[in-house]
C-alpha cells in the first residue's frame, strides 16, 4: 500500500454543533504530536500531522459559524503558528519525500519478493513427488523464502534442487521404517516412575493431595540446575546409539530405555543433602530473603474481539450491534491504519470497582481515558472521573473544563472515554455514537470501552466509528436522544471493534476522581 499524502491528510468537514474551543484543542493536541515526533525525528509522521494543523487551522476553523466572534488577538495567535508551520512544511518536504518513496520502495519490493519465493517454492516441489516429501514442509519452505532477501532466496533454492539430485530418498524412508520400529519397541515407564512425578504425589489418584510447602519462596532453577554435565553426555550418547542401530539390535536397547526410564540409581531412597544447589540451601538459611523479587511481566497483547451475533442494521434500531474488527495494518500511514493505543490490564476492572456504587443502583458511571505518546504507540495512563449526571441508560459529564485543566497540567492527549451498561447488555447506543464522535474527531485513535458487568457473553467491549462511513453519518446527523441512523454510503456498519488495542500488563494508570 502506497503512501496517499492528500488521502492522509484529507480536509476535515466542520460541524457547528461542536464548539469552535473544541477544534483549536485539536490544533493544539496536533502540536503536541509534532513536538514528539521532532524529538523522536520520526520525520513522515511530523509532516503528516503538521499538515492536517495547517488544514485544519486554514481550512476548518474559519468556516464555523462562531468564528466571526473570536477576538483577533487568538486569531493572530493562530495566524502566525500557522505561518511557522508552513515554513517547516517547505524545509521538510525534501526529506519526507526521500523517505517516502523508500517506504513505498521497500514496500513493493516486499511484495515482489514474497511472490517470487512463493514462485521458486513451488517450481523446486514440482520435482519431487508428494509421496517423497511431507507436506507440512511445503509451507516452512514458502515462509521461509518469502521472508529472506533475494539473492538468499536465489542461493537456497539452487542448494535444494542439488540436495534432491544427491541424496537418495529410498534410504530416508528406510531410515523412518527403522525408526518407526524402535519406537514402538519402547518399553513403557512403570507406575512407579509415573507416580514419583506426579504432582499427586505417590499414591496418585487413590492418594490425598498435599499443599506445596510454604516453608520457601518457590525459585526458577538455575542453568546449571537445568543442564547437569551427566545428562548432556547421556543424550548425545542415546543420539549417536541410535544411529547405529540395525533391526536386530532392539534386545540392548530395550534394556537400557528401561534402566532410563525408572530414573532410580539408588539415591532416591536417601537424603541426598549433597545435591541440593546453594539457591535453595539459602533460601532454607533466610526464607524471606526472595519476596521482593518480581516475575517479568509478558508483552501486550491485542485485545479479545468477542462476537457472536450478526450486525443489526442502524436504520432499524437505536443500539446497532457493532461490525467486526477490521485487520490491523501495522507499518506506514495510511488512511486505514491507526497508531497502537495500549489500555492497562487492569483498568477496566479498577473501574468497574469504582462504578459499583452507581451500579447497584441501575445508574451508568463514566471516565475519560487520557495518556501520552512514545514511539509511535498511544498508552492510557490516566483515568479521570468527572462531575456527572446519570441515568439507567445514559451518563453526561458536567464541568468539563476541569477535566481540560487535568489534561492540559499533565501534558496529557483525550485517548477515549469508558463508561458501564449496569443492566444492559455491551453495545453502543445511539447517544453512545454520538458521544463517542467528539472524542474521535479530536483523535482518530480514540476509544469507546463499554463495560456490561451483567452480559455474560461478552461482558466488555472495545469501539469506534467506522471511518469515513461511521463519522460521516454521526456528522450529518440532527437528531438527539435514541434514534436509528441510516446505513454508511460505503456499506461499513456505523462503529465497529478495534483492532488498534493492545492490553499491556506493564502499564500503569493514576486515577484523578473530580466528582
Amino acid at each position: 500500500m502506497r503512501i496517499n499524502v492528500n488521502a492522509i491528510a484529507r480536509r476535515v468537514d466542520v460541524d457547528n454543533r461542536i464548539p469552535l474551543r473544541y477544534y483549536y484543542r485539536i490544533a493544539d493536541n496536533l502540536l503536541k504530536q509534532a513536538n514528539i515526533y521532532r524529538e523522536e525525528k520520526n520525520i513522515v509522521d511530523l509532516y503528516i500531522i503538521l499538515l492536517r494543523y495547517s488544514s485544519l487551522v486554514s481550512e476548518t476553523i474559519p468556516f464555523h459559524r462562531d468564528y466571526p466572534t473570536l477576538l483577533l488577538k487568538e486569531k493572530v495567535t493562530y495566524k502566525k503558528r500557522l505561518l511557522a508551520v508552513l515554513d517547516e512544511l517547505e524545509s521538510l518536504k525534501p526529506e519526507f519525500l526521500r523517505r517516502v518513496d523508500e517506504l513505498n520502495g521497500a514496500q513493493a519490493g516486499a511484495k515482489l519478493l514474497e511472490l517470487d519465493g512463493q514462485d521458486r517454492t513451488s517450481g523446486s516441489l514440482v520435482t519431487s513427488s508428494s509421496s517423497e516429501w511431507p507436506a507440512v514442509n511445503r509451507g516452512t519452505m514458502s515462509s521461509m523464502d518469502s521472508k529472506r532477501p533475494a539473492n538468499v532466496a536465489i542461493q537456497s533454492s539452487q542448494k535444494y534442487n542439488g540436495y534432491h539430485t544427491q541424496f537418495n530418498f529410498s534410504n530416508m524412508s528406510q531410515f523412518d521404517k527403522q525408526f518407526q520400529k524402535l519406537s514402538l519397541n519402547l518399553p513403557p515407564p512403570n507406575k512407579e516412575t509415573l507416580s514419583r512425578h506426579s504432582i499427586l504425589g505417590p499414591n496418585g489418584l487413590r492418594g490425598q493431595w498435599r499443599a506445596p510447602s510454604m516453608e520457601i519462596k518457590v525459585q526458577y532453577p538455575s542453568n546449571m540446575d537445568l543442564m547437569p554435565a551427566e545428562n548432556s553426555s547421556l543424550n548425545q550418547a542415546g543420539q549417536c546409539g541410535a544411529l547405529a542401530l540395525k533391526d536386530g539390535d532392539l534386545g540392548g536397547v530395550s534394556s537400557t530405555m528401561e534402566s532410563v526410564l525408572s530414573l532410580d540409581d539408588g539415591r532416591w531412597s536417601h537424603p541426598a543433602k549433597e545435591l541440593s544447589s546453594p539457591l535453595i540451601n539459602e533460601a532454607r538459611e533466610d526464607p524471606f530473603q526472595f519476596v521482593g523479587i518480581k516475575q517479568p511481566l509478558p508483552p501486550p497483547v491485542l485485545a479479545e474481539v468477542q462476537q457472536d451475533y450478526a450486525p443489526i442494521s442502524p436504520s432499524k434500531v437505536a443500539d446497532p450491534r457493532p461490525g467486526p474488527a477490521k485487520p490491523s495494518q501495522d507499518g506506514p500511514p495510511s488512511t486505514n491504519s491507526y497508531q497502537h493505543l495500549h489500555v492497562p490490564v487492569s483498568m477496566m476492572e479498577d473501574f468497574l470497582r469504582l462504578a459499583r456504587a452507581n451500579t447497584e443502583k441501575n445508574l451508568e458511571t463514566c471516565a475519560v481515558l487520557a495518556g501520552s505518546l512514545k514511539n509511535r504507540i498511544f498508552q492510557i495512563t490516566t483515568l479521570i472521573i468527572p462531575k456527572q449526571e446519570s441515568t439507567s441508560d445514559s451518563c453526561s459529564t458536567l464541568n468539563e473544563e476541569e477535566i481540560f485543566e487535568v489534561q492540559d497540567r499533565l501534558s496529557l492527549f483525550p485517548l477515549g472515554w469508558i463508561h458501564t451498561h449496569p443492566t444492559q447488555t455491551c453495545f453502543m447506543s445511539s447517544v453512545d455514537l454520538h458521544t463517542h464522535y467528539s472524542y474521535q474527531i479530536m483523535l482518530p485513535e480514540a476509544i469507546a470501552i463499554v463495560m456490561a458487568p451483567t452480559d455474560t457473553s461478552s461482558p466488555h467491549g472495545i469501539f469506534h466509528l467506522s471511518d469515513p462511513g461511521g463519522v460521516s453519518v454521526i456528522r450529518n446527523c440532527q437528531q438527539r436522544g435514541f434514534h436509528p441512523h441510516e446505513e454508511p454510503s460505503d456499506g461499513c456498519p456505523i462503529y465497529e471493534h478495534c483492532s488498534h488495542v493492545y492490553m499491556n500488563a506493564r502499564l500503569k494508570f493514576d486515577v484523578i476522581d473530580l466528582r
